[in-house]
């Protein structure tokens, strides 16, 4: 195996400050992770865990002798620290690919590379772009990846929280290593080859010849209100009328209001208190209490009801939709709109992966099926059928919309046909 190139982290860099892609040449393309707000956020972590290791030893002057025991404590607790601190702030990894060699060199190290494993450029396969809605403690992502039949594990290459820039690195690195970009981000796969990454949605259409002109059956029950213009079509999608179950949960407040007065009142001494106090006091209680859930339902009652129309024309994809009392509008020009899915269940299904799991397909068999080809279970089948349909989205590389969350299936899938038709 041939040596590591230690050079080629001296050479000037010509990338760009908001890329985190960096050319050392025409050659050679290198992704550093590491530093920054990272080291920032580890900076105190490392303090604290240098300050309590000196604790046990009478470094830092304390009351009392900290003892065996305490020692044993403060030792492990503050390396700990110290450790973890260490790591964010001196921590630095980044992955090389070099086509010259035909290597891809993954390392790790302190400031300096200090580890690191190499693979064949051959042996990568395809870039490939997911998304991770993160939770509560962190934002969503959308991890890019480099696979192939040879890489035991695929080499994580950056996590954007931001789609544009996600997609921008991914297609950059399709574009290098002349490799076809895997988006599996949407809930269903789009493979795209490297000559063909920013070809439009209509122009693929037309290049692989795929059939518009058949529609599925126009569903009996729908909520969507098409109209057919002379330019193309507009599509109103009303937010569904309310249920007896929404009723009753804007209703629960009011009903523990109650609850809680008739409490007060049938528990309350009502002979030892004072008159005022007597009639005062639980039309008080009740009134402050009443009075936030009466702001609630008069401000839900009063706000306008939420909709969407979508309006597709041979030039044009607009999307405008009113949400928690927001209203938003999105255009896309067709020329530029690089993809339009719809993907149902199972299409989602397929596109989960698990650690350990192997993706085995059996092909459209009439039953909903995980990634290893056993049956999903009843309940999440009935969980993703009340959820209803992830709805449709559509992209160009600057902006992404959603819309059509909740329908049917069967409505969605004739509402993706007629706009299929319209643009192509």
């Amino acid at each position: 195996m041939q040596k590591f190139n230690m050079n080629i982290f001296n050479r000037p860099a010509i990338g760009t400050k908001q890329s985190p892609l960096t050319y050392r040449d025409q050659a050679t393309l290198e992704i550093r992770n590491g530093g920054g707000c990272i080291a920032v956020f580890g900076f105190p972590f490392l303090l604290a865990g240098l300050f309590i290791m000196q604790i046990p030893l009478g470094m830092i002057p304390v009351n009392g002798s900290p003892g065996v025991p305490s020692s044993l404590f403060f030792l492990p607790f503050g390396a700990v620290f110290a450790l973890v601190g260490a790591l964010l702030v001196f921590g630095r990894s980044g992955i090389i690919l070099d086509r010259s060699r035909g290597r891809v060199i993954q390392w790790y190290g302190l400031l300096v590379p200090m580890k690191r494993k190499e693979y064949l450029l051959d042996s990568v396969d395809q870039v490939e772009m997911n998304f991770s809605p993160g939770d509560n403690d962190s934002p969503a992502t959308w991890p890019i990846k480099l696979s192939g039949r040879n890489i035991t594990k695929p080499l994580s290459v950056v996590q954007p929280a931001s789609f544009t820039e996600a997609r921008k690195v991914a297609e950059e690195l399709s574009r290098f290593l002349r490799k076809p970009l895997v988006d599996s981000s949407t809930g269903e796969k789009i493979e795209r080859d490297s000559d063909h990454l920013n070809e439009s949605y209509r122009d693929r259409i037309r290049r692989k010849g795929e059939a518009t002109s058949i529609l599925p059956m126009e569903p009996v029950h729908k909520r969507s209100h098409v109209e057919r213009t002379s330019e193309g079509l507009t599509i109103a999608i009303p937010e569904p009328s309310p249920g007896r179950i929404q009723y009753i949960i804007a209703l629960a407040p009011l009903v523990f209001v109650g609850i809680v007065v008739w409490f007060f009142l049938s528990r309350a001494d009502f002979d030892s208190m004072p008159v005022i106090f007597r009639y005062f006091f639980p039309v008080f209680i009740g009134f402050f209490m009443a009075v936030p859930v009466l702001v609630i339902l008069g401000k839900k009652a009063g706000m306008k009801t939420p909709f969407e129309v979508i309006t597709v024309t041979e030039t044009n994809f607009r999307v405008e939709a009113l949400r928690h009392g927001k209203q938003t509008t999105v255009d896309i020009p067709v020329s530029e709109l690089e993809d339009l899915v719809a993907p149902s269940r199972q299409e989602i299904m397929d596109a989960v992966t698990y650690p350990g799991m192997k993706n085995i397909s059996l092909g459209r068999t009439g039953t909903a099926r995980m990634p290893d080809g056993r049956p999903m279970l009843r309940f999440l089948l009935a969980l993703m059928k009340m959820a209803g349909s992830r709805g449709i989205i559509a992209r160009s590389d600057n902006v992404e919309v959603e819309f059509a969350r909740g329908l049917d299936e069967a409505e969605l899938a004739w509402l993706f046909a007629l706009i299929k038709r319209t643009i192509s």
